[in-house]
């Protein structure tokens, strides 16, 4: 997988792995014998770029269906109540920080995603992007808005709301990919809890 950064050099990242997620038991792998399922991500309705995560990753997700989600933009079925994953483009993470219309609203919606167990916010954007100029990156993203205000908010509602700011990227390979990463390990994890199997996926190293 090739990316180039601002200067035109190559970068070359890791491809996501293909295979099921490992849960191991005394040395044994146990996904089919437990027959541990993939999850299927419940995608909220008003998200108007919804991932391809079962078409790019279908090792680890089982398939997408619509819902109305209370809060974020994916969940999964079965984990609705105490699952959440707002995602946000680089502008839209602007936006939602410093205009004022804009960021109410965002506060609003930060204080219902608090109620879930698991959560998080995904920005489309790495920190080093998060924390450079904007107008000198994109003329998309021609403000006036200042980078440390922007982070110093995400860190806030971090603090504040116990809500996980994840940085990915801007390119939506990646940003996917973490995605459904995040979303698939929580699954399993939850789907281990409640068969009786213990809180991990691999028992001897413990994690």
């Amino acid at each position: 997988m090739d990316f180039y950064d601002d200067n035109g050099m190559t970068l070359r990242f890791a491809p996501a792995g293909t295979r099921r997620l490992c849960v191991m038991r005394e040395g044994r792998a146990v996904v089919r014998a437990w027959r541990i399922p993939k999850p299927t991500v419940l995608v909220d309705t008003r998200e108007r770029q919804p991932y391809c995560l079962a078409e790019m990753h279908p090792n680890w997700i089982g398939g997408v269906k619509q819902a109305t989600l209370k809060a974020g933009d994916y969940s999964v079925e079965g984990m609705e109540s105490v699952l959440a994953l707002e995602r946000k483009s680089m502008a839209d993470a602007i936006g939602s920080a410093v205009a004022l219309a804009n960021r109410a609203r965002f506060i609003r919606s930060c204080a219902r995603l608090a109620e879930y167990r698991w959560k998080a916010i995904l920005i489309e954007a790495t920190y080093e992007q998060m924390k450079s100029f904007y107008p000198n990156q994109d003329e998309d993203l021609c403000t006036e808005a200042h980078p440390n205000a922007v982070c110093g908010t995400y860190d806030a509602i971090e603090a504040k709301f116990g809500i996980p700011i994840i940085y990915t990227s801007r390119d939506r390979r990646l940003a996917t990919e973490r995605a459904a990463s995040w979303l698939s390990k929580h699954f399993t994890y939850w789907w281990l809890e409640q068969n009786g199997h213990g809180r991990m996926l691999i028992d001897t190293d413990g994690i």
